[in-house]
Formats: C-alpha cells, sequence, structure tokens
C-alpha cells in the first residue's frame, strides 16, 4: 500500500510517499481502506520531532481518517465489512492515517455520519472529539452559560463554537478580524478581535457577569488573564501546552477550576457528535482537500495559519 512517512524529522520535505505492507488486523482490530484522512497541527508537531521521546523512525502520520471496513480481526462484532466509519487513532502510539489502509481497535471506531461525505467526515474526530472534551466532559456546559471560546476560527474552535451555541449557551470568540463573520455565522453572540490592545478588557465587557466555561486554544498567558474573567465557580480548559508558569492568584476569588486536556480517542464520543451532525446542529468545514502525495504541502499551509477550515488528504 501507498503511505506517507518521515524517516527523519524535520520541515515538510522530509515526508515521502513509500510503499508499505498492508496490514493485518489484530484480535478485536480491524482494517479499514483510508478514503481521507484529515491533517492537524499535532501532524507537524510530531513530523518536526517534538515528540520524538515517544516515537520512532521510520514514521507513519496521520492520527483521524475515515473510511470503509474491509477486514475484521477475530473477536469484532460491533462492526461488519462495509461500514462507513470515522476514528481519531491512538495518538503517539498507532499513527498513520496519512496510507490507503489503517487497522486500529474496533471499540474505537464509530461509524461515520450519513450526511457527511467522507472529507467532512475525517476532519471531525480529532477538533470535534476535543471540542466536546472542553465543554461537556470537563466544562459541564448547561444552557444559559456564559462561554468564551479563545481562538474560535480554528480547527477545535469551530465545533466549540458550534457545541456551545447548541447548549444553549451565550458565546463570546476572539478570532482575527477576517474572521469575525465567520464565527457569528457558527454561532457566536460576540466576536473580537484578538489584535486589539485592548483585547482582554473588549472581552470582560461582552460578559459583565463573568465566564462560566473559557476554553483557551491559544496558549501563552491566556490562562492567567482568563482567570481575572471568570463568574463564581467557572473553569478554565486549555488544550495547549504551558511551558512558562503563570499566575493564578485571580483563580482565588473566583474559586476556580482550571482543566488540562489531551485527547484520547473513544467511538461513544464520537457517535454523539455523529448524531448532531445528522440533526444539522453541528457541520464540518473542510476549506482544501489535496492528494495523499501532496501532505508535504499540507503541512505548510497548516504551519502557515489563517486557516478557516480543515484541510483533508484523499486517497483517490
Amino acid at each position: 500500500m501507498k503511505a506517507i512517512a518521515a524517516e527523519s524529522f524535520g520541515n515538510p520535505e522530509v515526508l515521502s510517499i513509500l510503499e508499505q505492507p498492508t496490514p493485518e488486523p489484530g484480535v478485536g482490530e480491524v482494517r479499514v481502506k483510508v478514503k481521507a484522512a484529515g491533517v492537524n497541527p499535532f501532524d507537524a508537531q510530531v513530523r518536526r520531532g517534538d515528540y520524538s521521546d515517544y516515537v520512532s523512525l521510520p514514521l507513519n502520520l496521520g492520527v483521524e481518517l475515515s473510511g470503509v471496513v474491509d477486514s475484521l480481526g477475530e473477536g469484532v462484532t460491533n462492526l461488519a465489512v462495509g461500514d462507513e466509519v470515522f476514528y481519531s487513532v491512538r495518538v503517539l502510539e498507532n499513527e498513520g492515517g496519512y496510507a490507503e489502509y489503517h487497522t486500529e481497535r474496533a471499540d474505537l471506531i464509530a461509524k461515520k455520519p450519513t450526511s457527511l461525505s467522507f472529507e467532512e467526515a475525517a476532519a471531525m474526530p480529532i477538533a470535534a472529539s476535543t471540542a466536546w472534551v472542553c465543554l461537556v466532559e470537563r466544562g459541564r456546559i448547561q444552557s444559559g452559560d456564559r462561554v468564551l471560546i479563545l481562538g474560535g476560527s480554528g480547527g477545535v474552535g469551530q465545533f466549540a463554537i458550534q457545541i456551545a451555541h447548541n447548549a444553549g449557551a451565550y458565546v463570546v470568540t476572539s478570532v482575527s478580524e477576517q474572521s469575525i463573520e465567520f464565527a457569528h455565522e457558527l454561532g457566536a453572540d460576540d466576536a473580537v478581535d484578538y489584535r486589539r490592545n485592548d483585547v482582554w478588557d473588549a472581552l470582560k465587557e461582552s460578559s459583565k457577569k463573568g465566564f462560566d466555561i473559557i476554553v483557551d486554544l491559544i496558549g501563552g498567558d491566556a490562562i492567567e488573564q482568563s482567570l481575572g474573567l471568570l463568574a463564581a465557580g467557572g473553569r478554565v480548559v486549555s488544550i495547549v501546552d504551558q511551558p512558562q508558569a503563570q499566575n493564578l492568584y485571580a483563580g482565588w476569588g473566583a474559586n476556580a477550576e482550571v482543566h488540562f486536556v489531551f485527547l484520547t480517542p473513544s467511538a461513544e464520543r464520537l457517535t454523539r457528535l455523529g448524531e448532531l451532525v445528522d440533526r444539522g446542529q453541528i457541520k464540518s468545514v473542510v476549506e482544501q482537500t489535496l492528494a495523499l502525495e501532496d501532505a508535504g504541502e499540507a503541512h505548510r499551509l497548516i504551519e502557515a495559519g489563517g486557516r478557516k477550515g480543515k484541510i483533508v488528504l484523499t486517497t483517490s
């Protein structure tokens, strides 16, 4: 089979298309004929060597995909050959979605929403699941909550806005000036240009009673700044590495919670998200599709930033 791999860490030029043995499913696994694979910032981080202590070379890439089940391992009962599916892989353990075939544990794989194309489905598992964990599992969102999404135009942010809006929350987000209209289309009640010198004051003005949930998708000193915007008992949920110490003093006055999220795959979570999709309550936004052999260009686009949807690789 054809697969995208890196034989060394480095810039996008290290990616090449190789001929590899077609994998066979083990006990409790299925093999999926890949139709599309989502491209994520995490993929670029792995390619650069940010996680070199956890992976080995040569390195297959791709952590989310959609496709059709074409072979079952022993003991699999929840899926059948021919099922259209989507899923995220076991990160830092089973990458390889940029390929013609991929094997994964059957209990981590969900059936694809019928209303989505394979490309749209491949754009969902990582971003949508991360947004769900931040808001539902960690944020415990309820109707009427005031929610701030820091970085609402990115992949996770787009789903976070939609999930919060459909939960009945008042949604504020920080985005670039060019993305303000897009954020409103997704369901944001207010959107603030993050480049403003007074951006934190402007966000505070958007909810004078404070925010019940703040989702940090931008890093830097966002947690420290966010704590002063919380309502009593508010939660800050971050998906960003925190290499620098931050002052958490403002959290005492709000009796705040701070959560950190590193996504683990879940078929149950994807099934619930798929139900929202099929009911028309959230949508998957694909900005561009590229052929598998153009993975290097996809990585260059991801690292350039400014995306308004996912980049997806297709195998045919």
